[in-house]
C-alpha cells in the first residue's frame, strides 16, 4: 500500500535541552536503590548545572563578561557527566562569536556539536557556519550548512541553512543555485507517515505563527506538468478555513507545500489569513484524486493543534520594553502572553509565582579549605548557586481586553519595612524572580517554566568605577601589563615590516618584560586562565618579531602542556608555519612541513585540515623547486608531485566535511589532468560534485570536467558541461573560458 505523508505545522526556531544522564550516586539514602539513587543525582546535576547556565548568561547581558564567561566555562568542569555542558560550550561560543573572538567561537561550538540532543547539535552547526562567513570563509560554512539540511532535514534549523546557503551563492553571482536554495527555505517542517485511510495524530503549532503543511504524492509531478493546481483546506474549529494552492520543492517534485498566515482577531474565509485561537484545533483536508490501488478522491486529514507558548518580561511603567533592573521601593511591571489562558470573552485572571533573593555570602577560609579537602573549589561552589530564597508569593496579573491572551500586573519590592499588599519584602542587591508554569506550548503538553528576573537597585549610580592605571587588585595589574605588551608587540612589528630591525627587537624585549612581570604575578596569585593564555599567545608574537621562531615554538608547545584544549597553540604555529611556508629556500619550506606535521599530531587541534591542506601546498612547492633545480638546457624533467598528491588525497578523505576537503579535490583533478590521467580524473570529479553541491569552485570543476570529456572523444558531454557553467555560473570566472570551447567546439 503506497504511503502518503501529510503534515502541519508552525515553523519555530527553538532550542530544547534534554536533561538526562547516568552517573553513580555517592549520597544514596539508606536502603535506596542505586540506579534511582544514581538517576536523582543526575537530576539534580542537571538542574544545578542549568540554573549556572541560566545565571551566567543573566551576568553575561549586564555587561560582566570575564565572570560569565568563567561561570560557562566552569559548569564541564563540574558537572562532566551533565549534557548541560554542551549547552555550556554552546553559550560560550555563541559569546565569543558576539565579540568577533572567531577562533575561540569555533573551537567551543565544535565542542558543542558533540552533543546527543538534535536541537544543540543542529545550532551548533549552523553558528560555525555563521562564525565561518564572518571570516570570510564561505566554502567551509556552505560545507556545515549542507550538513544541517542533510542530518537535520526536519528541523528549524534547516530553513537557516537553506537560506544562507541561498546567500552565499547569492553573493558570488551563482543565480540558478541561489533561487535553488531559496525554494528549500521554509519547507524543514516535521513529517508525520498517515497510512491510506488514516488520520495523522495532532502536532502542535503556535498562534499566530505561519502555518505550514507538506503533502508527498507522486501525482504531483503530473499535475505540475499539466499546469494544474493543487489545494489543501485548512478549517479551524472556531470556524474560519483557508483553501491554499501547493507549491511543488524538491529536485523529484513529488513534493508541495502550502502555507497561511494565522491570527488570533477575526477574520473571514478564504480572505488569506486563518482565524485561531490558542487551544484549539486546525484541521488539514488533502483530497488525492487517484491512489496506487485505483481508489478516487481519497481524504487524507491531518490534526494540528493551535497553542500559545507563554513569555513572561518584566517592563517599564509605559510597557514598552522589557527591563533587568528595578529600584527598590517602585513597582516592578509584568505581562505574561499566552492566548491558551485566554478562556472567557471576559478579561481573564492568572497568578504568577514571584521569589525574593538575597546574594549568598562568600565562603570563610574554612568554609574554602573544606572544600579544598574534597576537591572543590569553594568560590565556584558560590558561583553555581550565589543566591539565598529569602520569600516566595504570587501575584495576580489581569487580561488587559477580552481575547488579547495579554496579562498585566504589578508588585513593589521593600527594603526593611513591613510589607502591604502588592509588595514584597527584598534587599539591597538582591533580585526578584517572577515564574509561571505553561502547560500548553510548542514542544507539547509537559509543563515548562518560563521565568522573568529583576536585580533590585538602591539609588544612586549603577555604573562600574573607573580603575585607574596603578590599581594594587593583580588581576588589574596582569590586564595591564598584557594590554602594554601587546602594544609594544604592535609596535615591534612596524618597525619590523619597514627594516628597523634594531628598533624592532628593543620593543620586542619591552614587550617581554611585561610578560615576565605577568609570570611572576602569576606565581603569587591565581590569575584568570585567559590572561595567561593571552600571555603566552603574546609572548610568542614578541619572540617572531625578534626573529625566535624556534623559542616561540617551544613557548606554544609549553602552554600545551598547561592547557591541553587550548586553542591558541596551535593557532600560533600555523601563523609560523605559514610564514616559513612564504619562502622559496628548501629549509625554510621543510621547517614549515615538520610544523604542520606538529600540528597534526596534537591530540586536541581544531586546525588539523588546514595543517593538512598547507602542507601539501609546501610539498608541492617543494617538488617545483626540485625540479627545477633538476633542469638543464636539454632537459627539463616535470615536478614528482606524488607526495603533494598523498597529502591533498590525506586531507580529503581524513576531513571530508572541511573546505579543504573540496580544494583538495581540485588541486588533485589539475594534477590527473596533467598526467592525462582522464579516468581518474572523471571519478573524482563525480565525487566532488555530489559531496560538495555549494562549493564556490564548481564552475571552475565544470571546465575541467569539459576539458576530460573532450579529450576522451566525449564532444556532447563535453558541450553540456560547457553549456552548464553558462546558465548556472555565468558570472563566474571560467565561464569566459567555456563560451571560447563552447563556440570552438560548435565550429568543428
Amino acid at each position: 500500500m503506497q504511503l502518503k505523508s501529510l503534515a502541519a505545522a508552525a515553523l519555530c526556531v527553538g532550542l530544547a535541552y534534554a536533561a538526562c544522564a547516568q552517573q553513580q550516586a555517592k549520597d544514596a539514602k539508606a536502603g535506596e536503590d542505586p540506579a534511582v539513587a544514581a538517576e536523582r543525582a543526575a537530576r539534580q546535576a542537571n538542574a544545578r548545572a542549568k540554573r549556572m547556565i541560566t545565571q551566567a548568561l543573566d551576568v553575561l547581558e549586564n555587561g560582566e563578561e570575564e565572570r560569565a564567561l568563567g561561570m560557562l566555562e566552569a559548569v564541564p568542569k563540574m558537572f562532566p557527566e551533565s549534557p548541560m555542558k554542551f549547552v555550556a560550550y554552546l553559550e560560550l561560543g555563541r559569546a565569543h562569536f558576539k565579540k568577533g573572538r572567531n577562533d575561540e567561537a569555533i573551537a567551543q561550538l565544535r565542542n558543542a556539536a558533540a552533543a546527543k540532543e538534535n536541537e544543540v547539535k543542529a545550532e551548533s552547526l549552523l553558528l560555525q557556519a555563521k562564525v565561518h562567513l564572518a571570516s570570510a570563509r564561505d566554502s567551509e560554512a556552505s560545507m556545515v550548512l549542507r550538513r544541517i539540511t542533510t542530518d537535520f532535514p526536519e528541523s528549524p534549523f534547516a530553513n537557516d541553512a537553506w537560506y544562507e546557503i541561498g546567500q552565499i551563492h547569492f553573493k558570488g553571482k551563482r543565480w540558478f543555485r541561489a533561487q535553488e536554495a531559496f525554494r528549500r527555505v521554509g519547507t524543514a517542517v516535521p513529517r508525520l507517515e498517515v497510512r491510506e485511510g488514516e488520520n495523522a495524530p495532532d502536532v502542535f503549532a503556535e498562534a499566530g505563527q505561519r502555518l505550514y503543511a507538506v503533502v508527498d504524492d507522486r501525482d504531483l509531478v503530473v499535475a505540475a506538468k499539466l499546469g494544474r493546481e493543487v489545494k489543501v483546506k485548512m478549517t479551524a474549529a472556531s470556524g474560519d478555513s483557508e483553501v491554499v494552492v501547493l507549491k511543488s520543492f524538491g529536485q523529484d517534485g513529488g513534493s508541495a507545500l502550502a502555507s497561511v498566515p494565522t491570527s488570533p482577531s477575526a477574520s473571514k474565509p478564504n480572505d488569506g489569513v486563518l482565524t485561531v485561537q490558542g487551544g484549539e484545533a486546525v484541521s488539514v483536508l488533502y483530497v488525492d484524486e487517484a491512489n496506487a490501488s485505483g481508489e478516487r478522491n481519497v481524504q487524507h486529514v491531518a490534526g494540528v493543534k493551535i497553542v500559545s507558548s507563554a513569555v513572561l518580561a518584566v517592563m517599564d511603567g509605559a510597557y514598552r520594553q522589557n527591563v533587568k533592573g528595578v529600584f527598590a521601593g517602585n513597582p516592578a511591571f509584568l505581562r505574561l502572553k499566552d492566548l491558551d489562558l485566554d478562556t472567557t470573552a471576559n478579561p481573564d485572571k492568572v497568578k504568577v509565582t514571584v521569589k525574593s533573593y538575597k546574594r549568598r555570602p562568600k565562603p570563610t577560609d574554612e568554609e574554602v579549605a573544606a572544600a579544598a579537602a574534597k576537591g572543590i573549589k569553594a568560590v565556584e561552589e558560590v558561583e553555581a548557586d550565589p543566591w539565598v530564597e529569602i520569600v516566595s508569593s504570587e501575584v495576580e496579573l489581569v487580561e488587559t481586553k477580552p481575547r488579547s491572551g495579554v496579562f498585566e500586573g504589578r508588585l513593589t519590592p521593600i527594603i526593611g519595612a513591613i510589607v502591604e499588599e502588592g509588595q514584597i519584602e527584598s534587599e539591597a542587591d538582591g533580585k526578584l524572580v517572577f515564574s509561571f508554569v505553561d502547560n500548553l506550548h510548542i514542544e507539547g503538553t509537559k509543563p515548562r517554566e518560563v521565568s522573568a528576573e529583576v536585580a533590585v537597585l538602591t539609588g544612586g549610580s549603577t555604573e562600574p568605577q573607573s580603575i585607574v592605571s596603578s590599581a594594587s587588585d593583580p588581576v588589574m595589574q596582569s590586564r595591564k601589563l598584557l594590554l602594554e605588551a601587546k602594544l609594544l608587540n604592535q609596535w615591534g612589528t612596524i618597525f619590523k615590516d619597514v627594516g628597523l630591525d634594531k628598533q624592532a627587537a628593543s620593543k620586542a624585549n619591552e614587550g617581554l618584560e611585561r610578560i615576565a612581570d605577568i609570570f611572576a604575578l602569576s606565581k603569587r596569585f591565581a590569575l584568570p586562565r585567559d590572561v595567561m593564555e593571552n600571555a603566552y599567545a603574546a609572548k610568542w608574537d614578541l619572540m617572531m618579531v625578534k626573529g625566535e621562531l624556534r623559542r616561540a615554538i617551544a613557548v606554544c608547545r609549553e602552554l600545551l602542556k598547561i592547557y591541553p584544549d587550548t586553542v591558541l597553540a596551535d593557532l600560533a604555529l600555523l601563523k609560523i608555519a605559514k610564514a616559513r611556508a612564504e619562502s622559496r629556500e628548501l629549509p625554510e619550506l621543510n621547517e614549515a612541513s615538520g610544523i604542520y606535521r606538529s600540528i597534526l599530531a596534537m591530540p586536541n587541534s581544531q586546525n588539523k585540515a588546514e595543517a593538512q591542506f598547507l602542507l601539501a601546498g609546501v610539498l608541492e612547492k617543494i617538488a617545483k623547486i626540485n625540479a627545477a633545480r633538476k633542469a638543464t638546457i636539454k632537459e627539463k624533467p616535470e615536478p614528482d608531485y606524488t607526495a603533494a598528491i598523498s597529502a591533498y588525497r590525506a586531507c580529503a578523505e581524513n576531513y571530508p566535511q572541511s573546505s579543504f576537503a573540496g580544494e583538495s579535490f581540485k588541486r588533485i583533478v589539475t594534477f590527473q589532468i596533467g598526467k592525462k590521467d582522464y579516468n581518474r580524473a572523471n571519478e573524482t570529479l563525480e565525487r566532488v560534485f555530489q559531496d560538495y553541491p555549494d562549493a564556490p569552485w564548481l564552475d571552475e570543476m565544470l571546465l575541467r570536467w569539459g576539458i576530460v570529456k573532450y579529450r576522451t572523444g566525449d564532444i556532447e558531454g563535453a558541450k553540456e558541461k560547457f553549456r552548464k557553467i553558462l546558465e548556472e555560473y555565468p558570472s563566474g570566472p571560467a565561464s569566459g573560458q567555456a563560451q571560447n570551447f563552447l563556440q570552438k567546439l560548435n565550429r568543428e
